[in-house]
């Protein structure tokens, strides 16, 4: 843990920019920061009596929108109390956190982002700022890897349960590869050794060329990381998910666009993209038959209030009663359909923030 997160005696914040960000951000560790973010939101919810002391808790508020003329402005603010640094370690931290995020559309006619966000990492004992990290990276990782979170929970843990070495592969579907898409794909990829081998990859898009240039991205990382798995640019998104194993939507679209019958019996989808609806994407008749789970309860009341489906629970939940007997499971029915409806939340930025601040620290030990 920074030895300023108790005495603060840095005289002015640290600056954190993009490239910084994604030399400092491993997908591993950022897995980890978000199984505490889970967590502590689930661990929160629960009665007092029923909380676990070895556990983080969060406070997180809901996010507010302020309009500008040309835009808005999106806050998000949350705390994360006691939550470990790494795993394995007996570090713990608690942060105080805030992003902000700017959407103004017409940025892209003059060559500028549509969006750009920041995360205000605040000293939780004395409120003072720490750092400000800039955010688009970040909020890229932190969302894919919720969705390798959940992914790893609800599907590949109870699959690698049932193997004899305890290992797995899979087919994996993207649908929609702008930058979402991309990053979900690369995580996949990047943690491999940890998850599941990715044995396909298949590539939808509105827009075949995105999904051409992703189909490039992945053949140079399958370069990087010695990996030898097929790339296909499909014409459908039934083509795209025909005997897939795990999905990710990450599209815009109003519409639906994966229906049951794209679908293998058992199969594991993360529903990422936020049209009109956040659960736009995906068919009712797969809502009838799927299980689904949220990151987060109060979101999900909120976004999700016209889902028709069986909401079973935070998949931080799921976490907290993996391997304690005393607790019911809520792990998906073997060979059916599970969901993560992923809706996003200020605790995700909040460890991930935090942990970028502490790998640059650590990073500049020889300047502080």
């Amino acid at each position: 843990m920074s030895k300023h997160a108790a005495t603060n005696t840095r005289s002015r914040p640290v600056f954190i920019d993009e490239d910084q960000v994604k030399q400092l951000l491993d997908w591993n560790e950022a897995r980890y920061a978000i199984e505490q973010s889970f967590v502590s939101v689930s661990n929160q919810a629960r009665d007092p009596v029923a909380r676990f002391a070895d556990q983080p808790v969060s406070s997180q508020p809901a996010r507010t929108f302020v309009q500008a003329e040309g835009g808005v402005l999106l806050c998000m603010p949350g705390f994360v109390g006691q939550h470990r640094l790494a795993s394995g370690s007996s570090d713990r931290a608690s942060t105080l956190a805030c992003k902000l995020i700017t959407s103004f559309r017409k940025n892209a006619s003059i060559g500028l982002p549509s969006i750009n966000g920041e995360v205000f990492v605040f000293n939780s004992t004395t409120g003072k700022l720490e750092a400000i990290v800039e955010a688009n990276h970040l909020t890229g990782i932190r969302t894919a890897t919720a969705s390798l979170v959940a992914t790893d929970h609800l599907f590949l843990r109870p699959a690698r349960a049932r193997t004899p070495d305890g290992t797995v592969s899979i087919q994996l579907g993207i649908v929609g590869c702008g930058f979402q898409g991309m990053m979900h794909a690369v995580g996949f990829v990047r943690t491999q050794a940890a998850l599941a081998r990715v044995r396909v990859i298949r590539l939808w898009n509105r827009t075949p060329g995105r999904a051409t240039q992703l189909k490039e991205i992945l053949t140079e990382e399958a370069k990087k990381t010695g990996s030898n798995y097929s790339v296909f640019v499909c014409d459908t998104v039934e083509d795209c998910c025909r005997d897939c194993d795990v999905i990710v939507t990450a599209t815009g679209s109003s519409e639906p666009l994966v229906y049951r019958s794209f679908l293998k019996p058992n199969v594991h989808i993360n529903a990422v993209g936020a049209g009109e609806f956040h659960h736009a994407e995906l068919a009712q008749d797969v809502y009838d038959e799927c299980q689904v789970y949220i990151d987060h309860q109060e979101g999900a009341r909120k976004e999700l209030a016209t889902l028709r489906s069986n909401i079973v629970g935070e998949v931080g939940e799921v976490i907290l009663r993996e391997n304690r007997p005393q607790e019911e499971s809520l792990l998906p029915k073997p060979g059916g359909i599970s969901v993560f409806q992923s809706l996003g939340m200020a605790t995700e930025d909040v460890t991930v923030g935090r942990l970028v601040y502490e790998k640059y620290l650590k990073a500049h030990s020889d300047q502080v």
